[in-house]
């Protein structure tokens, strides 16, 4: 049975869930850890031969569907190896894409200040800080330097993630 499309009642069978820790574990295994690191830093699961990821095995396990094609599972916590119930949350690309973490590498924004969410107000000769979400739009403030307004929006969005955070806990 080599199937991409892994039915919930397959997966029942195969694995068990823990929403609470987020860990996986294998059925009728002497060794029942179940999960691996790809590349990206989310884990793997095999079943049936064909690799999943946990977090889209997640959903699949608690809400008996897999996610609709045009969403994607978001970690609220941008951790993505914790897959813990509370921490899941379905999410389109483009609101996937306003929380991405940011690699350490110094990367030019498409933006004038060369920071995300940091904008330039002409009619003021001010920076400002603006953050989307759930379209729903979060001011940070005017500032004079586009540096200090980069940590203003930095600010801005980890009080945002908090406040998702402490509705999953």
């Amino acid at each position: 049975m080599k199937t991409r499309m892994l039915t919930h009642a397959r997966l029942l069978e195969k694995v068990v869930y823990d929403p609470d820790t987020g860990k996986f574990t294998h059925l009728g295994r002497r060794r029942p850890k179940v999960g691996q690191f790809d590349k990206d830093g989310y884990v793997k699961i095999s079943v049936d031969e064909v690799k999943h990821q946990a977090h889209r095995l997640a959903w699949l396990y608690m809400t008996g569907n897999y996610p609709p094609a045009d969403m994607q599972v978001d970690h609220i916590n941008g951790v993505r190896d914790d897959n813990r119930w509370c921490n899941l949350r379905l999410v389109t690309h483009t609101e996937n894409q306003a929380y991405r973490i940011e690699s350490g590498r110094t990367r030019a924004s498409r933006s004038a200040s060369g920071f995300r969410h940091v904008y330039w107000d002409g009619r003021k000769g001010k920076w400002f800080v603006q953050v989307r979400v759930n379209k729903k739009i979060h001011h940070g403030g005017y500032h004079m330097e586009a540096e200090t307004a980069a940590l203003a929006a930095i600010t801005l969005r980890n009080q945002i993630l908090e406040q998702q955070v402490k509705s999953c806990a």
